[in-house]
């Protein structure tokens, strides 16, 4: 299984209230019909040091370069005629994703409560995604449901970070990575039930 991210934004003449309404009531679910996901979850911004996106999307794939060559027919002119409806195009910014889960349990509270913490990586990227890992890997041993990104951008705009770090729960770092810029993010979590997606009809 494979996966990719993604960083959305509102209309300039809409809300942030409105992105989220819209996303969760039509969109997601026109997602879930037309691509092959087998997991698919929506992290809405609703707070912390990032205000520019209001949401960054989750997709999980057998193949997810597969599923995101379907931009290039028919299921493509479907989604992007609903995008055009609440979200600024010209702003989208997705990427490919090395996942790696660092804990057991869930990704976030029963309310849907959860963190992620962008980071950026100074000099070599190589050394720096090694260092992000290994500091990641001992603040997992003291927390359940972390799991780390690191994001390989599709084109521009760039995805805003090079990894990012999710945990449940509204929380902060005590020991963040030296050598690193971190910044949090306030998320409500949703993800569409297996039952519902493409991949399990």
């Amino acid at each position: 299984m494979t996966k990719s991210i993604c960083a959305l934004v509102h209309r300039p003449n809409s809300t942030r209230a409105a992105f989220h309404a819209y996303y969760e009531d039509r969109h997601a679910p026109l997602g879930a019909r037309h691509f092959p996901f087998t997991r698919y979850a929506r992290n809405h911004i609703v707070g912390g040091d990032v205000p520019d996106y209001d949401t960054i999307s989750e997709f999980w794939a057998d193949d997810i370069a597969a599923a995101a060559a379907l931009m290039n027919g028919p299921v493509g002119d479907i989604m992007r005629a609903d995008e055009e409806k609440f979200m600024d195009r010209s702003r989208i910014a997705s990427a490919g994703v090395e996942e790696y889960a660092l804990s057991s349990g869930e990704p976030a509270t029963a309310d849907g409560a959860r963190t992620a913490f962008l980071i950026d990586i100074a000099g070599d990227r190589v050394e720096g995604c090694e260092h992000i890992l290994s500091w990641a890997r001992m603040v997992a041993l003291e927390n359940a449901g972390m799991s780390l990104d690191f994001t390989n951008s599709w084109g521009d705009p760039q995805f805003p970070a090079a990894a990012v770090l999710w945990m449940p729960g509204h929380v902060q770092l005590s020991d963040p990575p030296t050598g690193a810029t971190v910044r949090r993010l306030i998320l409500h979590r949703v993800e569409t039930p297996a039952a519902q997606l493409l991949s399990s009809r």
